[in-house]
């Protein structure tokens, strides 16, 4: 045998990497499971102390208004700061949170407004957490695995609520406090291991770029989504998908549930939802080999109209968690090819702030859809009311396929001059490109 040959210097950065995204992701799962745990257990807890469903959603609204609230200034913090210690600080925050929540159930001293006060944190800490971490995807892997580093953060986000929301439950059935103390060690270990990530100093800036904490500053996101056709339509579609699979979703469990169908048949449609969410995470890369360029975005539209059609229109009691499932297995291909557009072909200097907009935007979608769906139901019934959400999606299915900006994959364009008020993208990340880019989740 001869000598062994040396490894080559661009497989050793590729390793060290994939090395840093595995990190991340880990970490970030791990911070995934304790938020989805703290999603079902701070209501639940609430209701226990105050025997009030109106205080019980109280803290659930805490929660999720800081995290939308928090999304333009926490993609203006991921664009300034080293986003690696940005992580570490929100990392450590919630360890606090989980580890003050455990001690005051323990010692059976919690209160509404101590918890509201730490439901306030926790919200605007994750938040925080995940600008700062989506940001650095690129930066953690090679152009070629981007889109399957974003599809494996779907298969994460999805792992991570089947998994919190069912740990939850069984620990606070054990004692109130237990959820809190497992998500404290959760978050603490997800700490330790962004300590072995290396640091993601932010991008340098144009001299004419706006002051990323000044009032144009935090809303560059938006206005470079506005000026990019590709990430305008994206980011209306992805608002538009959510809200409606959100609306469908709530007449389904909600009319189950007058009719009389078993809460555990109830819960197994639920479960459906996140393992075919989970399944198609997983399927993503593969399936969007299978569908080049932006086929992906108009077989899921079309794949919603159809499935909500046989929600409405098929008897059984299982179908409507089959055709929810298959929905949410269909999602994540169209969810990694947005993403990873986005990521790829926007600088690095606005990456934070870009996806902060994308998830307020598509979020704020999803978090109307329950009132939305009540009212349809009230006034539509289920028959209708599917079939209304249904023809609405038809029509923005038919105009995503019509439209000249999601028709075709975009092409980076390097000698293409930036919109006003940007800055240059960091020529160090393998996936930044000054030119023109995507838009936002669809899930």
């Amino acid at each position: 045998m001869g000598p062994e040959k040396p490894e080559r210097p661009e497989r050793r950065g590729t390793a060290r990497r994939g090395g840093g995204f595995t990190l991340l992701w880990v970490s970030s799962a791990l911070g995934e499971f304790a938020y989805s745990t703290s999603l079902i257990v701070f209501p639940l807890i609430v209701l226990a102390l105050t025997g009030s469903p109106a205080q019980a959603g109280i803290i659930g609204f805490a929660d999720a208004a800081a995290l939308l609230l928090s999304g333009l200034p926490a993609g203006a913090v991921a664009d300034r700061y080293d986003r690696r210690s940005v992580m570490l600080w929100c990392q450590a925050a919630l360890v606090a949170v989980f580890g003050v929540l455990a001690l005051l159930l323990w010692a059976d001293a919690a209160s509404l407004p101590a918890l509201v006060l730490l439901a306030l944190v926790n919200g605007a800490a994750t938040a925080l957490a995940m600008a700062a971490g989506e940001a650095m995807i690129p930066s953690l892997v090679t152009e070629e695995r981007l889109s399957d580093a974003v599809a494996m953060n779907g298969a994460r986000t999805y792992a991570g609520q089947l998994a919190g929301t069912s740990v939850g439950g069984f620990l606070l059935s054990v004692r109130s406090a237990l959820p809190f103390v497992v998500g404290c060690l959760a978050h603490l270990v997800g700490l330790v291991l962004l300590l072995f990530l290396k640091r993601q100093p932010p991008a340098a800036r144009a001299p004419g770029d706006q002051p990323v904490f000044g009032g144009r500053g935090l809303v560059e996101g938006v206005r470079w989504i506005a000026s990019h056709p590709f990430l305008r339509v994206g980011l209306v579609c992805a608002t538009a998908t959510n809200f409606f699979f959100g609306t469908i979703y709530f007449i389904v469990i909600a009319s189950a549930q007058t009719s009389g169908m078993a809460t555990g048949l109830i819960g197994v449609m639920a479960a459906l939802l996140g393992v075919g969410g989970l399944l198609g995470a997983l399927a993503a890369p593969l399936l969007q080999r299978a569908l080049p360029g932006a086929r992906p975005i108009r077989v899921v539209l079309w794949a919603f109209v159809v499935l909500t059609v046989g929600i409405a229109t098929l008897p059984g009691g299982w179908t409507p968690g089959v055709l929810l499932g298959a929905i949410a297995f269909a999602a994540p291909t169209a969810n990694a090819y947005f993403t990873t557009w986005q990521l790829k072909l926007t600088p690095d200097s606005h990456r934070g702030r870009v996806v902060s907009v994308a998830a307020i935007a598509s979020g704020g979608g999803g978090a109307i859809a329950p009132l939305a769906g009540g009212i349809v139901l009230d006034a539509a019934g289920r028959f209708a009311g599917l079939l209304g959400c249904a023809a609405v999606m038809a029509v923005v299915a038919l105009l995503t396929s019509l439209s000249p900006a999601l028709r075709h994959a975009p092409e980076p364009r390097g000698e293409e001059p930036e919109p006003p008020g940007s800055g240059p993208a960091d020529p160090t990340s393998s996936a930044a490109v000054p030119a023109r880019g995507p838009s936002s989740p669809v899930t």
